[in-house]
């Protein structure tokens, strides 16, 4: 078994994302249920409220019986039912059911208000059912909300109120009160109070229950056929998502799995393993793919490479030494007069070795080197000290050209070893042109002389890389590779080409480098 199956947590990890969505959206309708269903009633009470107004506007001069014939008649059906309460605020009469449509019982006895509706009640709208029998099954609940104000204005004629006029006004939200209520009532089913005035006293209270959102008949079976379906989506989601995860999972498993194997042959030495381009399914795993082969083909490389450094260096010291043994050995044997030229031509080769040794130390202290030792430098001063002593060589720039952080000596090293490579592998007696050049993110150097690169061409920044034809003439064969170096150290670039007879060498060093 995998440690941390691969699958398994590919699996988990899309079942995982699909349950979070679906209790994300779970959470959401019933979120959005309740504030639907706050505002529902709101809106109800709102619309009761402006259907009052209008009818009491509609009869003018209606005694207080047909007043509170029309506060019960202008309820619509979304109003589940009326809690009638006195002066003092205690439930005088309860008109209609609960919000969830239970039924109400009425209290033992009421005020003023409850003998003015009495008089009325032969006259009650079919809407409501008036409960008669009575219960002490009452609670104290505090409720907090929306108010309106009715100002009547009255006079007894004949014993017999009389409205003279009514007017409606909304008060806001009422502070938190408490009061008696039917147990059946819960403080949330009250969707707002209306508060009756009659010329100026508080005369009683009227709740308005409005019937809950989901117990309304066609709002109740929009909301059960809604539910109903997302809980039966639910358990469809979830085995959709595991089968999906299954055959998503299975299919990345596999390409990782040819990636690991990829990688191992890698890893062992077999640097042309391939991973199978039709287990490439997306454009990452694709650019891995193609990431892998490069890399094979890269270590292929570096791998011959290392076996031609190594046979290129033992030839490169072999030479001086084998020159110097020949002269040793001819003068031991008295072929060679020991003399002073036979001293010149030990040293000389005995230089030759040393500079080739010193040039493998320099280079690979290059390798290990992370740091530089930078200055602000004019590019063209670094230029005329490498150029020094030497007359084949011209120099031009730009106007402008700023000064550049860069390691002087360094710099200096690698426009050295560009022009000895120039003068030992260019037209005899020819002319080096240098060029310093303003481009857009930086600053170029261009060296040019006539001359020819080998076919093919070498990889002429590795270690050893010359052509063949060019090894008699002899060089350490890390000019290139040292530049190639330090302008990797600058974060900057060296390239080489041929045109038209023509070899150019551009070193190319970018603005605001951070070394």
């Amino acid at each position: 078994m995998i440690k941390r199956n691969i699958y398994l947590r590919l699996l988990l990890s899309i079942v995982g994302t699909t349950v979070l969505v679906l209790a994300m959206q779970t959470a959401l309708l019933f979120i959005t249920t309740n504030i639907a269903e706050r505002t529902w009633k709101e809106k109800v009470f709102d619309d009761y409220v402006s259907t009052l107004s209008a009818n009491f506007s509609d009869n003018p001069g209606m005694s207080f019986a047909d007043m509170l014939y029309t506060l019960a008649d202008s309820a619509p059906d979304r109003v589940s039912g009326l809690l009638i309460r006195d002066e003092m605020g205690d439930v005088s009469i309860s008109i209609g059911a609960s919000a969830r449509g239970d039924y109400i019982p009425q209290p033992f006895d009421g005020g003023q208000l409850f003998d003015s509706y009495r008089s009325s009640s032969m006259a009650i709208p079919k809407t409501f059912s008036v409960s008669v029998n009575t219960s002490d099954d009452y609670v104290m609940e505090e409720i907090s909300a929306p108010e309106y104000k009715i100002d009547i204005h009255s006079r007894t004629i004949a014993g017999n109120l009389i409205i003279d006029s009514i007017e409606v006004r909304k008060s806001g939200l009422s502070g938190k009160n408490e009061i008696k209520i039917p147990s059946v009532i819960k403080n949330n089913d009250i969707a707002g109070t209306i508060v009756l005035y009659n010329n100026g006293n508080v005369y009683g209270y009227i709740d308005i229950l409005v019937f809950d959102i989901d117990v309304y008949g066609p709002t109740e079976m929009l909301i059960r056929d809604v539910a109903g379906k997302f809980f039966i989506f639910l358990p469809i989601a979830v085995i959709f998502s595991l089968v999906a995860g299954y055959f998503i999972s299975k299919r990345n498993v596999r390409m990782i799995r040819e990636i690991k194997r990829a990688l191992r042959d890698l890893a062992n030495g077999n640097y042309h393993a391939k991973i199978d381009k039709k287990l490439v399914a997306y454009e990452d795993f694709e650019v891995i793919a193609e990431s892998i082969d490069q890399l094979g083909d890269d270590l292929d490389r570096h791998r011959k490479s290392r076996r031609e450094w190594l046979k290129n260096i033992s030839h490169d010291l072999n030479t001086p030494l084998t020159s110097m043994n020949i002269l040793l050995s001819g003068a031991e044997d008295g072929l060679f007069p020991l003399n002073s030229d036979l001293i010149k031509a030990l040293k000389k080769e005995a230089d030759i070795l040393a500079g080739r040794i010193a040039s493998v130390n320099y280079y690979s202290t290059l390798l290990s080197q992370r740091e530089l030792n930078t200055v602000s430098a004019d590019i063209t001063e670094i230029l005329a000290s490498a150029i020094y002593g030497r007359s084949c060589c011209t120099l031009e720039k730009d106007d402008g050209i700023p000064p550049l952080d860069v390691d002087y000596d360094l710099v200096k090293r690698a426009f050295s070893e560009i022009l000895d490579n120039s003068e030992e592998y260019g037209e005899k007696g020819g002319t080096t042109s240098i060029a310093v050049r303003m481009e857009k993110d930086g600053v170029a150097v261009y060296f040019t002389n006539r001359g020819h690169l080998p076919s093919p061409r070498p990889p002429f920044f590795e270690p050893w890389a010359r052509g063949d034809a060019s090894r008699h003439e002899g060089g350490s064969g890390l000019g290139l590779p040292i530049v190639h170096q330090i302008m990797e150290l600058h974060h900057g670039s060296v390239e080489i080409d041929e045109l038209d007879g023509f070899v150019e060498v551009r070193l190319f060093f970018p603005h605001g480098e951070k070394n």
